[in-house]
């Protein structure tokens, strides 16, 4: 359910659901001055199970459980240089919400098919490549 709140060019123009988490967090806790207000915790609930409740759908997505549609990220959250946003990782929970980006998402599983894995698309079909040479195609035509 992560895409729930970036499903147009309203959200940022990134589309980034964890910058969408952040700037809840942020925002809740400089109105408020109390930063505990909207934990991360919170928001992660917010984007998840909660979004599907108020969607309707909190049978169907929203968290893992058997009968479910199976919609999962896998995060790269390693402590290293090419990571330098995930250190330190104090609290992971904090951690994906402050510091992650779509960037560091390495695997995505949408009713349990793998569409990328170790940041590579999966679909039979698809070569990106010529996907991101026609949308920059679109682009050049309407600059004209």
């Amino acid at each position: 359910m992560w895409d729930c709140g970036t499903d147009g060019q309203g959200s940022g123009s990134n589309l980034d659901m964890f910058e969408a988490m952040r700037v809840a967090c942020l925002m809740q806790g400089g109105i408020h001055e109390n930063e505990q207000r909207l934990t991360a915790k919170d928001v992660i609930k917010m984007a998840t199970i909660n979004g599907a409740k108020l969607l309707g759908l909190q049978d169907k997505i929203g968290s893992i459980e058997i009968g479910k549609n199976a919609d999962i990220i896998l995060v790269n959250i390693k402590e290293n240089l090419d990571n330098i946003t995930m250190l330190p990782n104090l609290n992971k929970i904090a951690n994906l919400v402050y510091n992650t980006s779509g960037k560091n998402v390495d695997t995505t599983i949408v009713k349990g098919n793998v569409l990328m894995e170790n940041r590579k698309i999966q679909i039979d079909g698809i070569d990106v490549n010529e996907i991101v040479e026609k949308c920059k195609n679109i682009i050049e035509s309407y600059k004209k």
